[in-house]
């Protein structure tokens, strides 16, 4: 009895924590809300957050310096600056 118990409040929390996560990030990665959903219940919560992670984002910031668009960091890989035009440090030396 106390086991079913259990197993009912893990599964909730497993549900809960996959939708909760899947609502937040799936609006910013590729796969999409139902896809992170499926992700996160598929594999557990803790293995779906690094392969959410791993997905592109829907909207890149890009990098108006040098017209990267696909960038999604803080420092352009390309150019090595920011969105403000600041140059990363030892960017300059490779």
């Amino acid at each position: 009895m106390t086991m079913n118990i259990f197993f009912i409040i893990g599964g909730i929390f497993w549900i809960t924590i996959s939708f909760l996560y899947a609502y937040f990030e799936g609006s910013m990665r590729k796969p999409g809300f139902w896809g992170c959903l499926a992700i996160m219940i598929t594999f557990t919560p803790f293995f779906g957050y690094f392969i959410i992670e791993s997905f592109s984002q829907k909207k890149a910031k890009g990098c108006k310096w040098c017209g990267n668009k696909y960038n999604e960091a803080m420092y352009c890989g390309l150019c090595g600056k920011n969105a403000e035009g600041v140059e990363r440090d030892g960017f300059a030396d490779r």
